[in-house]
């Protein structure tokens, strides 16, 4: 069977949209219908529903696209083993990033990675971590550069220790302390964020980091971090960020030490019991290199 159909179905559940799976596959929208309509001739199964708000898969779509997804990985995996041993090595490699990472880490990972690997591609998704380790886990994504921890269902490996910070605007009733608690902060206003599509509420940062363990007086939500450092600059509330976060803006406010300390654990996450692809592999060992 034409691998190429699996990879269309897989990135129109991907991206809910027949237009862009085209877009990404470098075909004409016309061209993947025609690759799902024969592939559901084939099968004898209703895989898509299309609707005036784009595409989704049927029940019968979901439930085989789990097999989907490992049989265009093995296709993957030989033909990037095939080119590895002619000298040439190829592929693409997903990864899934917190916005602090691909912001500080990815853009020295890969002027690195270009100039050993020219011909592999890197496809980069930002998300916050609970939502990442969801892709990882259904092979959304090969390898995920985020907050790792133990007794997940993913190994992993620490890379850093990125120690995190209150956020308080200048001027502020805390900004003069050397050392602010969680429940000083829950005292005043507060801003949550998240990176990427987060479709449920509790997942939102830094709640997520601290295990809910504050009731923080959230005020605003918003959906990237510059948007909520900003937000403190402008005195609507006081938040917490880690230090490699805090490295990518102006000093504009003002960065106090939790007592007691806290730090995230930031690494590479990956599915357990499963040989990386060649591409993903040089990847991770390039991330290694250069970061851990």
């Amino acid at each position: 069977m034409d691998n190429r159909k699996y990879e269309a179905l897989i990135n129109i559940a991907e991206t809910g949209s027949i237009t862009q799976a085209a877009e990404r596959m470098g075909y004409t929208q016309s061209g993947i219908t025609q690759m799902i309509n024969s592939l559901e001739r084939e099968l004898g199964v209703r895989l898509l529903r299309r609707t005036n708000k784009g595409a989704n898969l049927t029940q019968n779509g979901l439930t085989l696209l789990p097999y989907m997804r490992e049989e265009h990985r093995w296709e993957r995996t030989i033909r990037q083993e095939c080119d590895r041993m002619s000298g040439r090595e190829t592929g693409t490699v997903t990864v899934g990033c917190l916005s602090s990472i691909s912001t500080a880490w990815m853009p020295r990972i890969l002027e690195i990675f270009a100039q050993q690997f020219p011909n592999i591609k890197i496809n980069m998704l930002e998300h916050e971590a609970p939502e990442l380790e969801r892709m990882l886990m259904s092979g959304r994504i090969d390898l995920a550069l985020m907050e790792v921890a133990e007794k997940k269902n993913y190994i992993s490996r620490v890379l850093v220790w990125d120690e995190v910070f209150a956020v308080v605007p200048e001027n502020h009733p805390l900004s003069l302390k050397d050392k602010i608690t969680l429940e000083e902060m829950s005292q005043y206003p507060f801003i949550s964020y998240a990176t990427g599509a987060i479709s449920r509420p509790d997942e939102l940062w830094p709640e997520t980091f601290t295990s809910h363990k504050v009731k923080f007086n959230v005020m605003y939500t918003c959906k990237n971090d510059m948007t909520a450092i900003q937000m403190v600059k402008h005195h609507l509330g006081v938040t917490l960020a880690g230090d490699l976060m805090l490295e990518n803006y102006p000093p504009d406010t003002i960065n106090i030490s939790l007592d007691p300390p806290m730090f995230r654990s930031l690494g590479i996450a990956q599915r357990p019991g499963e040989e990386p692809l060649p591409a993903t592999r040089s990847f991770t060992e390039c991330v290694i290199d250069t970061v851990g």
